[in-house]
């Protein structure tokens, strides 16, 4: 049986996440979170993410603008105090398209 490998391209990364599934995401806010990787779950059209991160930002944001994000557990989502909210977040929330279930 052979071993996959450790290092595999970012769509194929992607690729391996299927809809619905759990994410955790690291970084905070705008610090050290895996943008690039949320760009190609976008893109793979990715659907009903429960996304789980202590404090997302952009990130949250553009899987929410997506329509990927069905869940986010988080304790609070924002674009760090000079950019505001997350604003499609919050639509997003509002609409009732995604659950925020808020944590500390």
């Amino acid at each position: 049986m052979s071993e996959s490998p450790k290092v595999v391209p970012l769509s194929e990364l992607a690729a391996r996440v299927s809809d619905g599934a759990v994410l955790g995401l690291g970084g905070s806010f705008l610090h050290r979170s895996p943008f690039a990787f949320v760009r190609e779950l976008v893109r793979q059209s990715r659907r009903d993410l429960d996304v789980v991160k202590p404090s997302p930002g952009y990130d949250v944001d553009l899987l929410c603008r997506a329509g990927a994000a069905a869940r986010v557990r988080a304790g609070i989502v924002a674009l760090e105090g000079n950019l505001g909210l997350a604003r499609w977040f919050r639509a997003a929330v509002e609409r009732r398209e995604t659950v925020h279930e808020e944590h500390g």
